[in-house]
């Protein structure tokens, strides 16, 4: 089972991506949905166990600048609660 924490998403390039946290039975899991202009959409899925796997996945994602808002926030959720370095 996993309860959603953090959904929001942006318009880059004439792409919709959304990042959605989720508390989890085992810790925390983000998907990256990208829906492009056809509608064609991919979704990537994050375990998380520590704030680096977060780290790595977002300084990996090309558009980590203009999602820099987003990533921070789920940061934040993480830290509030608890996830450790």
């Amino acid at each position: 089972m996993k309860s959603l924490v953090f959904e929001r998403g942006l318009n880059i390039g004439g792409e919709h991506i959304v990042l959605t946290l989720f508390k989890t039975a085992r810790g925390f899991s983000l998907e990256r949905r990208v829906i492009e202009r056809d509608q064609t959409a991919s979704i990537q899925v994050l375990p998380i166990t520590a704030l680096r796997d977060l780290h790595r996945f977002a300084n990996a994602d090309p558009y980590s600048t203009e999602l820099a808002p987003l990533y921070y926030e789920v940061r934040r959720h993480l830290v509030e609660n608890r996830v450790v370095e």
